[in-house]
């Protein structure tokens, strides 16, 4: 068994300069990705907005939100979306577990669009006639825009 000399031991010049390098690739491709957080916050936010019309679209169920009352209304702002009883958002409705008002808001380098306020009916039918695209668009590197889609007939909310 032949025993090696302390000069012997460790990584020559090349391996360690491999090395650096590929902790170079991955520090300038990598890094900046895991550091980026909108695309997290914007899979986030698509979750909760398109569980949020879902809700609303339960509650007018529930409560059978046709006359007198009127129908449940969602207001679709560039960086929130609410959820109220009337479409000017003065009464809005109460999240259950915070007690505040039913609103998402978006965070930093997220939009949604179209801007628009519809209403479910207490069959909980939508208030317009085709099916209807909400798009949650992320600025964040290399991130996806989201659309989820309520159908015209029955309010159905899905990807």
């Amino acid at each position: 068994m032949k025993l090696r000399a302390a000069a012997d031991a460790g990584f020559s010049l090349i391996e360690l300069v491999a090395i650096l390098i590929v902790i170079g690739i991955l520090a300038a491709f990598a890094v900046p990705r895991f550091a980026d957080r909108t695309g997290f916050e914007s899979r986030g936010f698509y979750d909760q907005a398109q569980g949020l019309v879902r809700y609303a679209q339960k509650i007018a169920i529930a409560q059978r939100q046709s006359a007198p009352k009127g129908p449940l209304y969602v207001v679709i702002d560039a960086n929130r979306i609410s959820v109220c009883y009337d479409a000017a958002c003065a009464a809005a409705v109460t999240d259950p577990i915070s007690s505040a008002p039913l609103v998402l808001n978006a965070p930093a380098g997220v939009t949604v669009d179209p801007v628009t306020t519809f209403s479910f009916g207490g069959s909980g039918a939508p208030s317009f006639g085709v099916q209807f695209a909400i798009n949650v668009r992320s600025a964040g590197v290399g991130d996806v825009d989201r659309i989820f889609y309520v159908e015209a007939q029955t309010g159905y909310v899905h990807d």
